[in-house]
């Protein structure tokens, strides 16, 4: 499914570079769980982030089911993957329905307007995270841990055959820890 090739990951700075990690080989199968352990600094978030096309490698190559990842639009790349990041959203305004429906946007067009399955993917994604109880509360009355499983939802309702996520758990109480896990 996702393959890279002699992939250099980092940062650039003007004309320097500062390498993470480098002449990286990776195979991901479809199916595949796979979980990127190492010490805070050592490259996880900066391999996600590459992988997702949310930031250039260095050098080398990104294939998901074969095709380069460097030459997908944008529109392309969000029908094939959906991430969830660390960082927290909180949108003053935002009911938690709206928020993961954005994840719908990559196949609802210009107006962004949601048809019937669209619906159905939110709510089932909701109800996946167990949060469809709180589809009209706004996401800034809500916990980081409750922010957190939002944003897993939107990435489920995306329905994208590949999902990044970049420590899940972060937020979240035990009992959704294990259910995130299973």
């Amino acid at each position: 499914m996702i393959t890279c090739e002699h992939l250099s990951i980092g940062y650039r700075q003007g004309k320097h570079c500062h390498v993470v990690q480098e002449d990286l080989q990776l195979q991901v199968n479809a199916g595949e769980l796979i979980a990127l352990i190492g010490p805070n600094g050592c490259g996880k978030s900066t391999l996600l982030r590459t992988l997702s096309g949310l930031q250039k490698p260095l050098s080398g190559k990104i294939y998901f089911r074969g095709l380069d990842m460097s030459t997908l639009s944008l529109s392309e790349l969000s029908r094939l993957q959906s991430i969830v990041l660390t960082q927290n959203v909180a949108i003053e305004y935002c009911k938690v329905f709206q928020m993961v429906a954005l994840g719908r946007s990559p196949y609802t067009g210009r107006l962004g307007r949601l048809d019937a399955q669209d619906k159905r993917l939110v709510e089932e994604a909701l109800d996946r995270v167990g949060m469809r109880s709180y589809a009209q509360k706004n996401l800034s009355d809500l916990s980081d841990g409750e922010r957190q499983r939002v944003m897993i939802a939107k990435a489920l309702a995306q329905n994208t055959p590949l999902i990044f996520l970049d420590e899940p758990s972060s937020h979240l109480d035990l009992s959704n820890r294990i259910s995130l896990h299973a």
